[in-house]
């Protein structure tokens, strides 16, 4: 008996190019929650900042200290140093991703190691929220306040100092925090339909999203 076929929905994106198989960003984000049951949230912390690689076009320089995730197949968090990326790689090409900013930062970071882009299904939430309230680049940290009431335990900045310190144990529980915090506020739009962006005690601001 023949498995029916999974029926998905393309952005204009998809007319432009001279590829025949959609790219992950050609696909709009509940056709990707259809296609995949389970999925990965991720975030990495890295080496160094982006002013020590000569900027922006070298973030492939960066280097990862420490990658964590959550896995919504195990219920589990997970966190993989240099040494075990190979393990968190082969989970990315088995699950959507599902990130803060990972489109623009923590996947390119990860190509040096292996990670081959074009192969996966990623849903990243800033560009999601960019898209409906034409505002690029809003902090994870402003979606969170506003969403949960809770936010960052710290920044990047310091996770590059403890990874000179040899202070790994402080980035693997920083980084698990951003995960729990991303997984959180994609969960709480899953279920309600919404999330909220607050940009001072007074503005906080409601947008309807379509995580499901």
């Amino acid at each position: 008996m023949s498995t029916p076929s999974t029926r998905i929905k393309l952005n204009p994106s998809f007319w432009r190019h001279a590829s025949c198989v959609p790219f992950s960003d050609d696909v709009v984000p509940s056709s990707l929650f259809l296609k995949h049951r389970h999925f990965l949230v991720l975030d990495i912390e890295t080496k160094q900042l982006v002013q020590d690689v000569g900027g922006w076009e070298h973030i492939d320089k960066l280097g990862i200290s420490v990658a964590c995730a959550y896995d919504s197949k195990t219920d589990a968090f997970l966190s993989f140093q240099e040494h075990e990326l190979k393990k968190l790689i082969e989970l990315c090409e088995e699950r959507l991703i599902v990130g803060y900013n990972i489109r623009g930062f923590d996947l390119p970071v990860m190509v040096p190691y292996g990670l081959k882009t074009q192969n996966l299904d990623v849903f990243d939430i800033m560009y999601d929220i960019a898209t409906l309230t034409r505002k690029p680049f809003l902090k994870l940290e402003t979606i969170a306040r506003g969403t949960l009431g809770t936010g960052k335990s710290a920044d990047g900045l310091m996770a590059v100092e403890w990874w000179k310190k040899g202070e790994i144990q402080k980035i693997i529980d920083y980084c698990l925090q951003d995960v729990k915090v991303t997984r959180d506020v994609f969960q709480f739009g899953r279920q309600n339909g919404f999330i909220r962006i607050q940009n001072s005690e007074e503005n906080i601001a409601q947008v309807s999203v379509q995580w499901n």
